[in-house]
């Protein structure tokens, strides 16, 4: 027998299992919660929290495994232009905390949590609209004219 040779190479390894657990992983908690908050079988809540667990401490060795060889240059960027990468990630935050915001304005949480709230929203959207402008110009920097 000879022995197959796959041509498919994956250069993020870590970071292509921790996105391929992660949403194993939210599967499984979903599940556990089902389960303890229905009162169904005993075993099936003890297997569901178990693999709940286990998917979603894998997920975080993978994505710390990630993070370690991207900060030792062992690994490729995701995003080659930094500012991109940032704009993206402060667009991801400014939508979970302007929903947060939006819920803590229309209900009748503390003042303070209010306040926190908007101004987490507002330096998120800002910081994205900074990074987006600072893509832009790197952008028209190394275009041909």
């Amino acid at each position: 027998m000879t022995k197959a040779e796959n041509e498919l190479l994956i250069e993020n390894e870590n970071l292509f299992r921790s996105l391929v657990c992660a949403p194993v992983a939210v599967l499984f908690v979903l599940l556990a919660a089902n389960a303890i908050m229905t009162s169904s079988i005993v075993i099936f809540q003890v297997i569901f929290v178990l693999l709940a667990i286990y998917f979603t401490l894998s997920t975080l060795a993978y994505a710390s495994f990630y993070t370690n060889e991207r900060y030792q240059g062992e690994a490729k960027p995701f995003f080659k232009n930094r500012h991109l990468s940032k704009a993206l990630t402060c667009f991801l935050l400014t939508i979970v905390f302007g929903s947060v915001a939006i819920n803590t304005v229309t209900s009748s949480a503390h003042i303070v949590f209010k306040g926190v709230s908007i101004v987490l929203a507002l330096y998120f959207t800002l910081s994205t609209l900074a990074f987006a402008a600072y893509f832009t110009n790197d952008v028209c920097d190394t275009a041909d004219h």
